[in-house]
Order: C-alpha cells, then structure tokens, then sequence
C-alpha cells in the first residue's frame, strides 16, 4: 500500500447502507471530475472490488458508490458499526482497512 493518500476518512456502517455509501463531501468536491469509474477498492488482504459510483441527484456534490458496494458489505460482513479506513489514490484506487465494533482491525488474511 502506498504511504500516502490523497485523501484518508473513516466511515461506519449504519442502518441501510449495504447497498451504497456516501463519500465525505470535500472528497467529493476534489475528485468528481478526475475519479475514474469503476474505482477499485483493495483490502489490506489483497482481494480487489470494483466498484461503480454516481452524484445523488437531490446532492449533487455527493459521490455515491452504488454497483459492487452491496457484495462488497456482504463478502467482509460488515455491520452496523463496523469502520472502514478509506484511503483514496488517484485517479480511480481506494485502499481499506476493515475494522469491527471494537474498532481493532480485522485480519482477513490472503
């Protein structure tokens, strides 16, 4: 992984959210014109998602990752209150680490 991003956020998993996220607005305001579509997401394991992304309509500063998200929360099990660390290197490469409600990072392994 490389040892700096472009942009680094948190995001927990709350209610309704296994079928998209939301990106933090300044993320969004950086990077709509330049985010390549699909993105990538890579795990600290290794494994690689492609994920497809648009801007809500009622927000158009938001970028919403929606094809691919719902397999991705379904394959990490993920949980209401569990955290991600993005990390987003452009143009079109997130790295994240997966972390539980204890908020310790979970090993997936290879």
């Amino acid at each position: 992984m490389p040892s700096l991003a472009n942009f680094r956020f948190f995001k927990f998993i709350i209610p309704n959210m296994d079928n998209q996220i939301r990106m933090p607005t300044a993320l969004s305001n950086l990077v709509r014109e330049t985010m390549s579509n699909p993105i990538e997401i890579s795990t600290t394991n290794g494994q690689s998602w492609s994920i497809s992304w648009g801007v809500e309509e009622e927000h158009p500063h938001r970028i919403v990752f929606t094809g691919g998200w719902r397999d991705f929360c379904k394959h990490y099990h993920l949980r209401i209150s569990s955290m991600l660390l993005l990390s987003y290197h452009q143009p079109k490469f997130f790295y994240v680490a997966i972390h539980g409600t204890s908020f310790c990072e979970i090993n997936y392994g290879r």
